[in-house]
C-alpha cells in the first residue's frame, strides 16, 4: 500500500478519458446575426418600400418646393397650405414617405439587411447620378398615368443622399451586433468627426448632383465629366462610411439630427430674402436648398435619430446575448 498522501487527494474536474477529450456538451459560440428568415422578410420589405417612400416624399415636397420658391402663394401662410387641399398632398406625400423610410430604419431592431438593402438601391442611385443620361431615361420610361413628381426624387437629390445614408447605418448595426460596446475615445472623437464627415460627403454629393443630373433635367444636357462623376461616387462612399462609423459613436448623429430639423422648419417660416445670397449664386447651394425644401433634410433626420435609438437597442441586446453565452448575469 502506498504511504505517499498525494494518492488520497480526489482530483476535482471532469473526467479526462483516455482519448483526452473532456466530457460534456460541446461550447457553441453565440450567434451574432439575426435569422435567416428575419433577413429575408426585412430585405424584401426594404426593396418594396424604399422606392415608393422616395417617390411619396418627391410627390408631397414638390408642393412645398413650389410654395417656398413662390413666397406663400400669394401671401398664404404655411398653415393655411396645410389646411387647403393641397396640405393633404403634402401631409400624405411627406409624412408617409418619411415614416416608411423610418420603417426600414426601425427594422434594423430584428435585421440589418433591409438597410442594407435600401444600401444596395443606392448604388443604382449613385449610377443614375453620375451618368446623367440615365435619369432621363428613367422619366421616359415612367407610364404617363403615373405623376412624374414621384421621379422627382432624382432630381432633388432624395435617392442620392437617403438611400446610401441608410445603407451605412445597416453596416453601422451589422458590427454592434459583434462588437457592442465602443470605445470612449472613439465615441467622443465620433461626436466631432462624424458631423465633419457628413458635410463635407454632402457637399461633394449636392456638387456633383447640381452639375449633373439637375442640368440634365433642366437643360437636357447629359455631357458627362469625370469630375462630376468623383464627387457624386466618391461622395456616396464617404456618407455610407460615416454613416457606418456611427457604430464606434453611438450618439453622434443627434446633433446634426436636431441642426437638420431646425434648418427644414426655419426655411419655411423665416422669407427666402433671409437665406444668404451665396447660397442662391452657387449650383451646389441651389441644389442643397431643393433637397431641404421637399423635405429631405426633415427625412434624413428623422431617419437618423431612429437610428440612434435602433443602435442603442441592438447593442442592449448584444451585450445580454454575450453576457448570457459567457455564463454572467444579464
Amino acid at each position: 500500500m502506498s504511504t505517499d498522501p498525494r494518492d488520497s487527494i480526489t482530483p476535482v474536474g471532469p473526467d479526462i478519458p483516455a482519448d483526452g477529450r473532456a466530457d460534456g456538451p460541446p461550447v457553441v459560440p453565440p450567434r451574432h446575426g439575426s435569422g435567416v428568415l428575419a433577413r429575408i422578410l426585412t430585405a424584401l420589405y426594404a426593396l418594396v418600400v424604399t422606392p415608393i417612400a422616395t417617390g411619396l416624399l418627391a410627390y408631397g415636397g414638390s408642393t412645398l418646393m413650389n410654395y417656398a420658391m413662390s413666397r406663400g402663394y400669394l401671401g398664404a401662410s404655411l398653415g393655411e397650405l396645410l389646411a387647403g387641399p393641397a396640405g393633404v398632398r403634402v401631409i400624405v406625400g411627406v409624412g408617409l414617405g418619411v415614416l416608411l423610410l423610418a420603417s426600414i430604419v426601425a427594422t434594423g431592431i430584428v435585421s440589418s439587411a433591409g438597410l442594407l438593402a435600401t444600401g444596395a438601391v443606392g448604388l443604382l442611385s449613385v449610377l443614375i447620378a453620375a451618368i446623367p443620361a440615365l435619369a432621363l431615361q428613367v422619366y421616359t420610361l415612367l407610364p404617363p398615368e403615373i405623376p412624374f413628381e414621384l421621379l422627382d426624387g432624382i432630381s432633388y437629390g432624395l435617392t442620392l443622399v437617403l438611400h446610401p445614408l441608410i445603407g451605412g447605418l445597416g453596416l453601422a448595426l451589422v458590427i454592434a451586433r459583434r462588437r457592442p460596446a465602443p470605445h470612449l475615445v472613439a465615441s467622443l472623437l465620433g461626436l466631432l468627426l462624424i458631423p465633419l464627415l457628413l458635410l463635407i460627403a454632402a457637399l461633394m454629393l449636392f456638387h456633383g448632383h447640381a452639375a449633373g443630373v439637375r442640368v440634365a433635367v433642366m437643360t437636357f444636357n447629359t455631357e458627362i465629366h469625370l469630375l462630376n462623376v468623383a464627387l457624386v461616387v466618391l461622395g456616396a462612399l464617404l456618407l455610407f462610411a460615416t454613416m457606418a462609423a456611427t457604430r464606434w459613436s453611438p450618439y453622434a448623429l443627434v446633433i446634426p439630427a436636431i441642426v437638420l430639423l431646425l434648418v427644414s422648419v426655419g426655411i419655411f417660416l423665416f422669407t427666402i430674402e433671409l437665406i444668404p445670397p451665396m447660397v442662391w449664386t452657387s449650383p451646389s447651394g441651389q441644389a442643397a436648398m431643393s433637397f431641404l425644401f421637399v423635405g429631405g433634410g426633415f427625412a434624413a433626420a428623422v431617419v437618423m435619430l431612429v437610428h440612434t435609438g435602433v443602435l442603442a437597442t441592438v447593442r442592449a441586446l448584444s451585450r445580454r446575448r454575450l453576457r448570457t453565452a459567457a455564463g454572467m448575469p444579464s
